[in-house]
């Protein structure tokens, strides 16, 4: 069932037109009728603590004061949180998941496995009766639910891409981001010239391990229906020559990639990776629509840009997109009326918006928020019939994604290519086993 749900998901993909109107406009500040109307705590007037749990990254630095803001107008309800490195939020979850130690609300992405197994355990909450949920458009509402229930507050509209320095560029002769892979690589070697590097990964984080791998897959996609097809179900018979042909094209690039990746951020938590490239380290960062915010804080000078991966021909190149992470409540909690009133209030659209601005996002409520400049372009994007979902949330299982990043890191160093492709195809075969 929750595979049949993410391909009813990435189908949903291109109805993305519809939250285009969170683009622009100004947001709305005036008091949430259901902000009002939940104040307080338990019945009885006790006092409750609320367990939440999230990673660092999740709401730009701020949940702090939104904490403190939200107490003081619910003195009864007390919030517990825990926020984690964003490399180990979802095994953290899993180990919450398996032990019954699920916090009252917690960080989950729509389409990853650690969200099917909370759901298969009962704890995913069915939101649609929280009045919040309505400040979302309907494509994002359809486009967050498993099983026909909206599942998840998603911090925004999830587009995966390349953060970039426009002086940097401007340095070895591009007053635009490059459209083809070849020219993408000269950047990179020139800017090596000048003792500087190209990239920077995001971290150590799932989404970014195997990088080049969304638009290798996604790209591959757009054009071969057939492959699409089993690309979503996760039933990929990659011994035929030209499903090979795409791993060995993937790992190749990879490596070429990090020829003029900065040494070290593979293994960087993502705080890390982003101070690199706000500082000049890197040209490049593996970024998303989700932390314009954090990097404008940490360099405000800083002519920053946002890009396409460019993996293949413009025409035909995947864009990759997934519904941001977002918090979603305990179907098993003890208090689920205060985490329904915690919830509500974390996503009015009044907290929504203090939420955005934080972290410059890609705002998933229509008129609330200001579309950050670097992100001009994503809207076109979207109206395109070549938005595919980000491989390690459906398409390829999670233990399969972190193996092939692991693989594609070895061939860096070690090893051939056509050695590394038979360990990734080996561990994809076993998820289809099961």
């Amino acid at each position: 069932m929750y595979k049949t749900k993410l391909l009813a998901i990435v189908m949903l993909l291109t109805l993305m037109v519809g939250i285009l109107g969170a683009c622009g406009g100004n947001a709305n500040t005036g008091s949430e009728e259901n902000g009002a109307k939940n104040s307080g705590g338990g019945k009885s007037g006790d006092k409750v603590e609320l367990s939440v749990l999230f990673a660092d990254s999740l709401f730009a630095g701020i949940h702090a004061e939104l904490i403190q803001e939200f107490e003081a107008a619910h003195p009864n309800i007390k919030i517990k949180a825990e926020s984690l490195p964003d490399s180990g939020i979802f095994d953290a979850l899993r180990i919450r998941v398996s032990t019954n130690e699920v916090p009252d609300a917690y960080q989950v992405n729509i389409g990853h496995i650690t969200t099917g197994l909370a759901n298969d355990a009962g704890y995913l909450a069915d939101l649609s009766s929280y009045e919040s949920m309505a400040g979302y458009s309907e494509s994002i509402r359809n486009a967050v639910s498993i099983d026909g229930k909206p599942a998840l507050f998603t911090l925004g509209v999830g587009v995966l891409g390349l953060a970039y320095n426009k002086d940097m560029l401007a340095e070895v002769g591009l007053s635009e981001p490059p459209k083809t892979w070849e020219a993408f690589m000269d950047a990179g070697k020139k800017l090596k010239e000048k003792g500087k590097d190209l990239f920077v990964y995001a971290g150590k984080g799932e989404t970014m391990m195997g990088n080049v791998f969304h638009w290798a897959f996604g790209s591959y996609a757009v054009k071969d229906p057939a492959f699409k097809e089993a690309y979503l179900s996760n039933k990929i018979d990659w011994s035929k020559p030209e499903y090979r042909a795409i791993l060995k094209e993937g790992f190749e690039r990879f490596k070429e990639l990090n020829q003029y990746t900065r040494v070290g951020s593979f293994t960087n938590e993502f705080t890390i990776a982003q101070q690199a490239f706000a500082e000049g380290d890197s040209a490049v960062l593996m970024s998303g629509t989700w932390e314009g915010g954090a990097l404008r804080k940490l360099n405000p000078d800083m002519k920053l840009g946002f890009m396409n991966m460019p993996y293949a021909a413009e025409d035909q190149n995947a864009y990759i997109f997934v519904p941001e992470d977002g918090l979603a409540a305990n179907a098993k909690s003890a208090h689920p009326e205060e985490t329904k009133i915690f919830l509500n209030w974390m996503f009015s659209k009044e907290t929504y918006a203090k939420i955005l601005k934080a972290k410059g996002s890609f705002s998933a409520m229509p008129g609330v928020g200001e579309l950050d400049e670097s992100y001009t372009d994503v809207p076109a994007w979207l109206e395109t019939d070549r938005i595919q979902s980000f491989a390690n949330t459906g398409p390829v299982p999670n233990n399969t994604w972190v193996a092939l990043g692991t693989f594609a890191q070895e061939l860096t160093f070690q090893g051939d290519v056509e050695k590394s492709i038979d360990k990734f195809i080996a561990e994809y075969n076993k998820t289809i086993a099961k």
